[in-house]
C-alpha cells in the first residue's frame, strides 16, 4: 500500500500542547488507500513521551520516534530529511508541534496535489486568540493567497510534499539559520528555483494553540524585526551576493515605500501594515551590519 509520512518536531517548550496535537491527529479523516505513518523527532529518549502518544492515538496510527542530538529546528528536520530518502513513500508532511490540526486536512491535501498538479502544497495556520484584539495582528501576520495560487515558498506548520520533491536531491534545511528563522522559506524557495511547483490549499488549515507571550505588541514588532534580517540571508543564499544585494536594497526601499503609503491612505488596519513593512525594513537595515538575534523569536 502507498504510504504518508506526517513528520512533526516536539520541542521542550511546546510539550504542553502534545495533548492537543494527538488528538488531533486521532480525528484525522484518512485517505483508504494510502497508509499513514507518523513521524516524530525528541530531543532524547524519554520513555513517557513514547507511553503518552500511544495511550492517545489509540492505535489508529503507527508511528516512529527518531531522536536529535542538536537543540535546533534546522537540524531535527534534516534527521526527517535523511530519514525520508531511505523510506519508500507516495507524500510526506511537516506540521508543527503546538498546533491543532483539522479532521480533513489529510484528505484535502491528498485530493488537491493530485487534481492541482502541484508537487508541494502549503496551507494556512489560523491562530486561536484569547485577546479580540490582537486578531488582526494575527491576521497581517499570515500570508494572503488565494487557492490554488502558485507560490515560491511555505512554512513546515502546514505542508505536504510529493516523495520526489525531497527524495532525489541532497537539499537540507540551513543551520545557519538556527537562531534567526527562515530555514524553510530558504529550503522551499530553492525547491521552487529547481523547479517544483509550489501551490496554496486553502482548505487544509491547522490552528496555533494560544500562546499569551505572543498576545503583546513588542512580540509582533520583534518578529517582523526578525523576517526583515532572515529575509537578507535568504536572499543571498538564493541569488548570490552581488544580485541578492540588490534585491535587499530594491525590498528595503520597497518596504519604506509600503509602509509610507499606508499611512498616507489610511484605511481598515492599514496602520497596522505599515507598522509591519517598517518593522520589515528596519530589521533588513540593521541585518546589513550582520546583527543577528542570540535565540528564535
Amino acid at each position: 500500500m502507498k504510504k504518508v509520512y506526517i513528520c512533526i518536531l516536539i520541542s521542550k517548550k511546546n510539550i504542553k500542547f502534545l495533548s492537543l496535537l494527538l488528538k488531533s491527529l486521532n480525528l484525522l479523516k484518512k485517505n483508504s488507500n494510502y497508509k499513514t505513518e507518523i513521524v516524530f523527532v525528541i530531543e532524547k529518549k524519554n520513555i513517557l513521551f513514547s507511553n503518552f502518544t500511544n495511550k492517545i492515538l489509540q492505535n489508529n496510527f503507527k508511528y516512529k520516534i527518531l531522536y536529535s542530538k542538536k537543540n535546533n529546528i534546522p537540524s531535527s528536520r534534516n534527521i526527517i530529511l535523511n530519514f525520508l530518502r531511505k523510506e519508500k513513500f507516495v507524500y510526506g508532511a511537516f506540521l508543527d508541534d503546538d498546533c491543532i490540526v483539522n479532521k480533513k486536512w489529510l484528505v484535502n491535501m491528498i485530493k488537491f496535489i493530485k487534481k492541482e498538479k502541484s508537487d508541494i502544497v502549503g496551507g494556512p495556520q489560523k491562530h486561536i486568540v484569547k485577546n479580540k484584539n490582537f486578531e488582526k495582528f494575527f491576521n497581517s501576520l499570515e500570508p494572503n493567497r488565494k487557492n490554488g495560487e502558485k507560490v515560491d515558498w511555505i512554512a513546515t506548520n502546514n505542508c505536504f510534499f510529493k516523495a520526489k520533491a525531497i527524495k532525489y536531491n541532497n537539499l537540507l534545511f540551513d543551520e545557519d539559520l538556527k537562531n534567526i528563522g527562515g530555514s524553510d522559506q530558504l529550503f522551499f524557495k530553492i525547491l521552487s528555483k529547481q523547479g517544483n511547483i509550489i501551490k496554496w490549499n486553502s482548505n487544509s488549515f491547522v490552528v496555533e494553540n494560544h500562546q499569551s507571550n505572543r498576545e503583546k505588541k513588542i512580540w509582533f514588532f520583534r518578529r517582523n524585526l526578525r523576517y526583515g534580517y532572515s529575509g537578507n540571508i535568504i536572499d543571498l543564499k538564493v541569488y548570490g551576493k552581488f544580485k541578492g544585494i540588490f534585491v535587499i536594497c530594491f525590498k528595503i526601499i520597497a518596504l519604506l515605500i509600503q509602509s509610507l503609503l499606508f499611512i498616507v491612505f489610511p484605511a481598515k488596519n492599514n496602520y497596522l501594515k505599515s507598522y509591519f513593512f517598517l518593522a520589515k525594513a528596519i530589521g533588513r537595515i540593521i541585518g546589513i551590519f550582520s546583527y543577528k538575534p542570540k535565540k528564535y523569536i
